[in-house]
């Protein structure tokens, strides 16, 4: 698979043609050196800006990550929202999501020699970006199984009815799996049989 560029990984940073511009080049930056090795001199350089200029958008580094991050789970978003069509079985409507979850942003990150500082700092950052954008997810998850259920489509009485509890319960397993170092194809297959755990526990 060829590596992804920030061009298909960043696709709709925002509005602000030079915020998007900013963090495009500091996504390369990043995944170039990592995260602790990146300054805003090398972001500022990669963005064709001086430092001062660049200080006007963000104040730091770990803004400009955050609001990295902050794009992941916006895309995410919209791909689940995308992938969890009305009628799907459960195994493929999980697997759907799982695969939107891994989309060309952290294709893009695993695909880095820094992968692990990457995600490491995901944690150390942004923290509360990424528990916020987690329950975005497993409760747009959550609101499709009730209403699957509800259809007679899938079963909940499995989890105790409990839509919510076992959703954020796939989404933790599913960031429980994220190893950069094994590589996307390992992160990606591992996410199929969780699809399928899941999947077969809720079909009818």
């Amino acid at each position: 698979m060829s590596d992804p560029t920030p061009a298909n990984a960043l696709s709709d940073p925002g509005s602000d043609p030079r915020r998007a511009a900013i963090l495009g080049a500091a996504f390369e930056v990043f995944r170039q050196y990592g995260f602790r090795r990146t300054s805003m001199e090398d972001i500022a350089r990669a963005a064709g800006l001086s430092r001062a200029s660049l200080y006007l958008h963000y104040r730091n580094k770990q803004d400009i990550f955050r609001s990295l991050v902050r794009h992941y789970f916006d895309a995410t978003e919209k791909r689940v929202r995308a992938a969890l069509a009305p009628g799907l079985a459960p195994e493929d409507a999980l697997g759907a999501v799982f695969a939107a979850k891994a989309g060309p942003e952290m294709e893009a990150m695993f695909a880095s020699p820094h992968g692990e500082d990457l995600l490491d700092a995901n944690f150390s950052t942004s923290a509360d970006i990424v528990k916020e954008g987690e329950e975005r997810i497993a409760m747009l998850l959550a609101d499709w199984m009730i209403h699957e259920d509800a259809a007679g489509r899938l079963r909940l009485e499995a989890f105790d009815d409990d839509a919510q509890a076992l959703a954020r319960t796939m989404i933790a397993a599913l960031t429980g799996i994220k190893a950069p170092a094994q590589g996307i194809e390992a992160f990606r297959a591992g996410a199929q049989r969780l699809a399928q755990l899941f999947g077969r526990a809720l079909a009818r």
